[in-house]
């Protein structure tokens, strides 16, 4: 259960989609500079469609500087049982409205075992120092590249600007990896706090991989994270769903069902 890969994906996660949302709060929620706004979010963990524990997830952006954080903690069967616990962080800068790294940082705890994950991203020397459980290597920077826990931050950048499709330069322990993501048609998704209008961008592994992963974007509240599934075909399942919302400090009320 890579508990981490969920957050990065919600911020994951985390969890990552026109007006017309039948919420009480209807306007797209965007800063003042066209950024996405902050956001405090909740979402039930959901293991194989049993309910395993709970996510939350903060985006600050104000200023030249921002962060996003997410914290899971398995509190029903086998997640805890086994005491999971994961806590996961990412801050940077802006360049040219889209994100840039500067620090990430990810624990997660099951059972005894704990796994630390580190980035630290050097712009000017154009390395970045990525720590993980296999050691330490220092790789080399493309514009662009993100951490973990950033892909769904600048996605959301993205789907503002009317992006569609995203090829991602990706820090993944001892290695840049090249990830692709596209966005589907709009789609009403039923949730906690009734019926959103959403994007879904799924995550592009090919059509040999029997993984998929899966991020809602709620388009009248600033693309905030709604919904995520993580798994792989005949395997485990997981999943976040959206319980509450607050969008540039404005609590989501909830609405009728689709």
């Amino acid at each position: 259960m890579d508990a981490g890969r969920m957050a990065g994906l919600i911020p994951h996660r985390l969890a990552q989609f026109i007006a017309g949302a039948l919420l009480a709060v209807t306007a797209v929620h965007l800063a003042a500079d066209g950024r996405p706004a902050d956001f405090e979010a909740t979402f039930e963990l959901v293991r194989n469609d049993k309910l395993a524990g709970e996510s939350t997830a903060t985006f600050n952006g104000a200023g030249a500087h921002w962060s996003l954080s997410s914290k899971s903690e398995g509190t029903r069967g086998l997640a805890r049982f086994l005491g999971l616990e994961e806590h996961t962080v990412s801050e940077g800068t802006w360049l040219d409205g889209a994100p840039r790294p500067d620090r990430y940082d990810q624990s997660v705890k099951v059972a005894v075992k704990t796994v630390e994950t580190r980035a630290r991203f050097d712009w000017d020397a154009g390395t970045v120092v990525s720590t993980h459980k296999d050691g330490e290597d220092t790789l080399p920077l493309t514009a662009g590249t993100l951490d973990p826990g950033t892909i769904a931050l600048r996605i959301r950048t993205g789907l503002i600007a009317g992006e569609r499709e995203w090829t991602l330069d990706v820090v993944d322990e001892d290695k840049i990896e090249s990830q692709r993501f596209v966005a589907h048609a709009p789609e009403r998704l039923d949730t906690a706090l009734g019926c959103i209008e959403t994007v879904r961008v799924d995550r592009d592994r090919g059509p040999e991989s029997t993984r998929y992963t899966r991020t809602w974007y709620a388009t009248a509240h600033g693309f905030a994270p709604v919904r995520a599934t993580h798994g792989k075909k005949d395997g485990d399942h997981i999943e976040t769903r959206i319980t509450q919302l607050k969008v540039a400090g404005q609590s989501v009320a909830a609405g009728a069902a689709c």
